[in-house]
């Protein structure tokens, strides 16, 4: 657990110095959000965060029980928005003891509604149910510690989303956020076929609700690889529902207590079969730190 605070401290301490010259419209936001008042900086908010997940079990492939500790960045900008992460597993039970692993993705956007300035707003028919607020150029990079193992490069179209009122869910038009990327994929990991010979779809949203004096949230993503040609379809969706326990001693959005769910089909592109289970059905226990 040493080597992980230490990994960790290097990277939250490389995005503290940004975040000292920031200033934050919204730290409870992880992604950009439309309604976010603009101002005359380039950064129009900057949220940085550290999650432990203390237990989580049911993983498949690697080992059943984990924690993690996992470095968050996220801001918008004149330009577009950027979300990062960096995720340090203490794997347990593991045949030579209890081991490590660093996993990371780097995702940024460029708006070409901001670019332009431009509404690039649009609906794709008058009931549809939801409204295209901006549209952008979107990459990821994945790296695992071992990139042998892990390692990708995502380039693509992006779209933040609306609920619109008009629409089949009007009443819950109160999203926080809604993202949808759509990319080619390339795998950099060992031997694989480089260039980009598959399609992968992304969604993240966040969903507030309010209780009394009780605030939660339930956000998360999914992925979707689609599986083109040899490669093998996967489909992962991690859905968290979380407490803002900062809201009871009037520090809101600060921290959250919460339970996730990961559930992950064909993990890391993996067949399942009756030798090898790729289906995860995992459950984690997190708290969680904006700063």
């Amino acid at each position: 657990m040493h080597t992980i605070l230490q990994r960790l401290t290097f990277v939250s301490g490389i995005f503290l110095g940004l975040a000292a010259s920031a200033a934050a419209s919204d730290p409870a936001l992880l992604v950009a959000d439309e309604s976010a008042g603009k101002s005359d900086s380039f950064l129009f908010w900057m949220d940085n965060s550290i999650k432990l997940t203390p237990y989580g079990w049911g993983y498949a492939i690697d080992p059943s029980e984990q924690s993690n500790l996992t470095f968050e960045h996220a801001h918008e900008s004149q330009i577009g928005d950027l979300y990062l992460f960096v995720d340090v597993a203490y794997l347990h039970h593991t045949s030579g003891g209890d081991d490590e692993a660093v996993y990371g993705e780097f995702s940024p956007r460029l708006s070409l509604g901001k670019l332009m300035d431009k509404d690039l707003s649009f609906a794709l028919f008058g009931k549809s149910l939801f409204e295209f607020k901006d549209v952008f150029l979107a990459g990821q990079y994945e790296r695992g510690e071992d990139p042998d193992l892990a390692e990708a490069v995502l380039l693509g179209v992006g779209f933040n989303l609306d609920v619109r009122k008009a629409g089949l869910l009007g009443p819950l038009a109160k999203f926080r956020f809604i993202q949808l990327n759509i990319y080619g994929r390339s795998e950099l990991s060992g031997s694989a076929p480089r260039g980009f010979r598959d399609i992968q779809v992304t969604m993240v949203a966040a969903y507030p609700i309010t209780i009394g004096r009780a605030r939660f949230l339930v956000d998360g993503f999914f992925d979707w690889v689609l599986g083109l040609g040899a490669e093998e379809t996967s489909f992962h969706i991690n859905p968290l529902v979380s407490l803002d326990v900062g809201n009871f001693w009037a520090k809101p959005d600060k921290l959250r207590a919460g339970v996730g769910f990961d559930l992950w089909w064909s993990k890391y592109q993996i067949p399942n079969s009756a030798e090898l289970d790729t289906n995860q059905s995992a459950m984690t226990l997190f708290v969680k730190w904006h700063f």
